[in-house]
């Protein structure tokens, strides 16, 4: 716990720096005098002044800040009732409105940047990860409470799912990831059922949980035993690795799905039978079982390993800027879903639930970690742009209305209109934040 809760803020820390960064460069290029650049808010750790700028590193690393010259202003206009806002020739309100413009940006467009060298690397690098082939079993034939768009269209148990709209489809996983980024849309299915080639046509139900499209399928999983845990029910009972396990209890099973049907009444033991190279085994085995009803046996499925080998410069910087532009289009398609009845308290995360994903995924993999920063990167540089006071999209508002009036808008009015945005941005934390709790709680 205490390893994914480091890595996961050594993480965001990074993100915030990257951010950070892009403004505190585009200052400095706009002749913008930089006091404080920190990592972090709170008490200080770590203090170092060169030139006319502090460098800190704070206490609380889930933010950070780059203190411009000149921000201190408004307050002073409001105090004593100016008609604009003092402007410095080095200070931020002294700069042209084009170079707030260009300052305010600056943050999100390097969060951008960043999300596509990440991108790039993990294309350079390559990766492998398992999963199963695509051949399916309807869940709703198991679940009476699973999705139904399968059955209703025609999907039968063993069939194999070769194209969806057009795109190939070699497993699981390209399933999982074309259905849940299309709710709501009629997908076209190319399937493969007992030599024949079929054309179905399926509408994923949208997920308000999660906002992720849903047909009800399972993969369809061959009991071939891949590993055996120490230790567990499955190795006292003798079952190796590379073992086919045929019938439970006399009733004869081929796949996970039916697997777990014959276990449903929840036997304290059961005789496992087993085709081991060109032997018929017969293995009794005692049968722990979870708090959510699954069983506990200690095995684990064969799965299929696929590896993605590592690219060249020119075409890992192809894929990084490919990569970038696919996350935009899925993120704002993840707003407009907020709109549709998608549980906001599910969909959205906090800062606590975004620390612990990011340290359970590096557990498992660098290379997810590394996909998941690009992703958050992706959402931050379009969340920082909305047109909402005290954000970057804000400044820049509020930049281009001082540039279409001709000069500056009065300080009174800044001051209202960032008071609503405050608002809204405490309200939409104070959101995230009960969502945290929520989340830990559970």
């Amino acid at each position: 716990m205490v390893i994914r809760v480091v890595v996961g803020l050594l993480a965001l820390g990074m993100v915030v720096f990257v951010h950070e960064l892009g403004h505190f460069i585009a200052a400095r290029l706009s002749g913008v005098t930089v006091e404080t650049f920190s990592i972090g808010w709170g008490p200080v750790l770590f203090r170092k002044k060169r030139g006319p700028t502090e460098y800190r590193i704070s206490a609380l690393p889930l933010g950070g800040y780059c203190g411009m010259k000149g921000e201190h202003a408004f307050r002073e206009a409001l105090d004593k009732g100016l008609e604009a806002i003092p402007a410095e020739a080095d200070g931020f309100y002294g700069a042209h409105p084009l170079k707030r413009v260009l300052i305010a940006f600056s943050g999100p467009f390097f969060n951008l940047l960043f999300a596509a060298a990440v991108f790039a690397v993990v294309s350079a690098v390559g990766y492998s990860y398992e999963t199963y082939d695509s051949r399916i079993i309807p869940a709703g034939l198991y679940e009476p409470e699973a999705p139904k768009a399968a059955l209703e269209a025609g999907l039968r148990e063993g069939d194999r799912i070769v194209a969806l709209d057009g795109q190939p489809v070699q497993y699981f996983s390209d399933i999982q990831q074309y259905v849940g980024t299309n709710p709501d849309r009629r997908i076209e299915a190319i399937v493969e059922r007992d030599g024949t080639t079929v054309t179905l046509y399926i509408v994923p139900e949208l997920d308000t949980k999660t906002g992720t499209g849903k047909i009800g399928v399972y993969p369809y999983v061959p009991l071939v035993v891949g590993k055996v845990a120490p230790g567990s029910a499955a190795e006292t009972s003798g079952i190796r690795p590379g073992d086919r396990i045929v019938s439970i209890d006399e009733t004869s099973v081929t796949n996970q799905a039916q697997f777990a049907m014959a276990l449903s009444h929840k036997p304290e033991q059961a005789i496992v039978t087993v085709e081991r190279g060109d032997l018929s085994v017969r293995l009794p085995i005692v049968l722990l079982y979870r708090g959510n009803g699954s069983v506990e046996t200690g095995m684990a499925w064969k799965t299929v390993n696929v590896t993605i080998r590592g690219t060249g410069l020119l075409e890992s910087a192809r894929a990084g800027v490919s990569n970038v532009a696919r996350t935009l289009a899925l993120t704002v398609r993840g707003i407009a879903l907020l709109f549709r009845g998608v549980e906001l308290s599910e969909a959205v995360s906090g800062p606590v639930r975004i620390t612990m994903m990011i340290g359970e995924v590096a557990e498992t993999s660098l290379t997810g970690v590394a996909e998941l920063l690009g992703v958050i990167c992706v959402s931050l540089f379009l969340m920082n742009l909305l047109p909402i006071p005290i954000l970057d999209g804000g400044i820049i508002l509020f930049s281009v209305l001082e540039m279409l009036k001709g000069k500056p808008l009065r300080p009174k009015t800044l001051y209202y209109v960032q008071f609503i945005g405050v608002g809204f941005i405490l309200f939409v934390f104070a959101f995230a934040l009960f969502g945290d709790i929520q989340y830990l709680l559970k």
